[in-house]
């Protein structure tokens, strides 16, 4: 009989996490405040400037790129914020703490911090990014699982070599969507008549028999095969490509499954999800997490996860899971093909493609745990400058319950909340909490459903303000007065910008500026952004809010209009911009400008978006190619 959970105990785990959150009650939280030269230091702290010129951070520090999840904020954009409006020792609360990056930011400046999530993989990967690990015990430890798992290895992915005879070692396999033509009814392979050198997947398909095209459509499909194989072999260096033959498809396409005592992740998928219908996953035969995997990669993840629950170190079968939930994400159907490298699934989606690389899963969790040994090394480098070392506290709940944090506690908070509509959290992490065996109480996530109606039990945008409300209420009281909150926030959507504010005002909150952070390494969603070819916000706006003293607050207000003040705001960007900085020419970043000068003057932005940006562009300005210029920068170019 299968098993109802996992090895991985999630309450067990959180009775340790929250044993951490006992120095809140102690010398961090005395009435409310720091000893008496902690208020001088306060004093002169809260006195600087809100708002700094745009932060730009990378994606490819070690920290950034251990694990996989949407929307990260990278450690080294949060660091700036954290040091200019904290003192060594303060307290730092991220309640939407996602991956855990503002508590490794605060790790690096020897702040306190306390992580809060609703998602139990989301606080899986906090905790495992805030504490150190032995690099050389990790590395250890997947060595002696991985000799005695060599022989299921083989069993999975073995295949013979066609130079040498030999026996490879599969590092991936193409399954394609197979079409029927509506003529003849011959079945058509996608993979067959894809541009293989540049991966380009063409929109119609052309019968070979009868001559007919058409318009690939779900109704079309009839099938997933598995089509071409790369492999290594020790007979020459480099990836030995291939058409697989008959037999080595029936084996791909009726590989065993796990044993009836293997756990594997029976999780039903709603079908009332928002990811679920976004991504049509009833067309691809998903009720379950387990159906997100070829039978193969399910099996070998089955075996992998069970050896990892008999490790007896705890620390290291933590991050040998840590390792697992990365794997898991990267072995699913949604592994896109990649002409170029770099298979992996799109992030922020359930999306399943018509071209999937089936990834050997043995082998991305043998590159994660070298990737994660370079990471817990350089963890343990930079706490060992830090003069206070504090593991942050990482709780599992609702950004709206913190009733467990003392009123007046924190000195700082920098969070990335929920962006309304763009990414269901819940909907994406559902892979990794149901290995984990804890999953997020969606009825408590602040989200706007878009294919699913009220009546049907989705969030209105009243909704998401209300949840949103809450969350900020609380980060309102357990603020100490005066003391400021940094909000990163993207929306496409002027109505979403609307509530994300007067939800910030209504809890207490006054806006004293904003700014711009630029991520630089976006999505591939986030890439067609930046050409303008997609109305994608990409990058995000930071919002300096701060708890008045008083019972009074300000709300800044202005009698210009959107079009002026924008195309004014433009104006001046675009004369200052040298001709090689293109980036700062396309429509995100203009959106995210006009946002950021709308929202400093305290103008209404329910009607503004990113259609309306481009209508009022083409009235003073001109696209060259997504980018824009005015007319006498132009002429000035020639």
């Amino acid at each position: 009989m299968r098993p109802r959970s996992s090895w991985y105990r999630f309450d067990v785990a959180d009775d340790a996490w929250i044993s951490n959150g006992h120095l809140f009650r102690g010398d961090v939280a005395r009435n409310g405040s720091h000893h008496k030269n902690g208020i001088v230091q306060t004093e002169i702290r809260q006195s600087r400037k809100a708002s700094a010129p745009p932060v730009t951070a990378g994606k490819g520090s070690a920290a950034y790129n251990a694990h996989s999840y949407p929307t990260k904020v990278p450690p080294e954009a949060i660091v700036p914020y954290i040091e200019r409006f904290t003192s060594p020792g303060d307290v730092v609360l991220d309640p939407f703490c996602g991956s855990g990056m503002t508590g490794l930011a605060a790790l690096r400046c020897g702040r306190r911090a306390i992580l809060n999530d609703l998602s139990p993989l989301a606080v899986h990967l906090a905790f495992n990014h805030t504490r150190p690990c032995d690099p050389a015990a990790l590395k250890r430890a997947w060595t002696t699982l991985h000799q005695a798992l060599r022989r299921q290895e083989q069993r999975h992915y073995a295949i013979r070599c066609t130079e040498c005879r030999g026996n490879g070692t599969i590092r991936y396999t193409i399954w394609s969507d197979v079409y029927r033509c509506p003529g003849c009814r011959t079945h058509v392979t996608l993979w067959d008549a894809t541009d293989r050198r540049k991966g380009k997947v063409p929109k119609r398909l052309e019968c070979p028999s009868c001559g007919k095209t058409w318009a690939k459509s779900a109704g079309s499909r009839v099938r997933v095969d598995p089509v071409w194989v790369a492999y290594s072999c020790e007979c020459r260096r480099g990836l030995h490509q291939r058409a697989l033959t008959s037999a080595e498809r029936r084996k791909a396409a009726h590989f065993p499954a796990p044993s009836a005592t293997a756990f594997v992740p029976k999780t039903v998928i709603d079908s009332k999800r928002e990811m679920y219908q976004r991504s049509a996953l009833h067309l691809r035969g998903v009720r379950t997490v387990a159906d997100l995997y070829t039978t193969r990669n399910l099996s070998a993840l089955a075996l992998l996860w069970a050896a990892i629950g008999k490790i007896e170190d705890t620390r290291v079968r933590t991050a040998l899971a840590f390792a697992f939930t990365n794997t898991a994400w990267h072995g699913t159907r949604m592994r896109r093909f990649n002409a170029h490298g770099g298979h992996r699934p799109l992030t922020g989606t359930l999306y399943i493609p018509q071209l999937s690389a089936e990834a050997n899963v043995f082998e991305v969790f043998d590159h994660k745990i070298r990737q994660l040994a370079r990471f817990f090394a350089s963890l343990e480098r930079e706490t060992a400058r830090s003069v206070e070392k504090h593991e942050p506290a990482v709780r599992l709940g609702s950004a709206a319950e913190l009733q467990w944090i003392p009123t007046a506690s924190v000195d700082y908070i920098f969070t990335d909340p929920p962006f309304g509509s763009n990414i269901f959290y819940a909907d994406c992490n559902i892979v990794g909490e149901a290995w984990l065996g804890a999953i997020a109480n969606t009825e408590l996530e602040a989200v706007v459903n878009r294919s699913r109606s009220a009546s049907q039990g989705g969030k209105t945008l009243d909704d998401y303000e209300s949840l949103l409300s809450a969350a900020f209420s609380e980060m309102h009281r357990v603020l100490k007065p005066g003391h400021r909150a940094t909000v990163v926030f993207q929306s496409s959507d002027g109505a979403v910008w609307n509530a994300i504010e007067r939800a910030a005002h209504r809890a207490g909150f006054d806006l004293e500026g904003v700014d711009m952070l630029d991520k630089v390494q976006q999505s591939m969603k986030g890439y067609k952004g930046r050409s303008g070819a997609e109305n994608v916000a990409s990058f995000d706006i930071v919002l300096q809010l701060r708890r008045s003293v008083s019972n009074t607050r300000t709300r800044r207000s202005t009698t210009e209009s959107h079009q002026a003040l924008v195309l004014r705001t433009i104006a001046r960007h675009l004369s200052q911009q040298p001709e090689g900085i293109e980036g700062e020419r396309t429509l995100p970043f203009l959106y995210s400008l006009s946002i950021q000068a709308l929202l400093n003057a305290g103008a209404d932005l329910a009607s503004f978006s990113m259609d309306r940006l481009r209508d009022l562009l083409e009235l003073a300005f001109e696209d060259r190619d997504g980018r824009w210029y005015s007319p006498r920068d132009l002429a000035a170019v020639g």
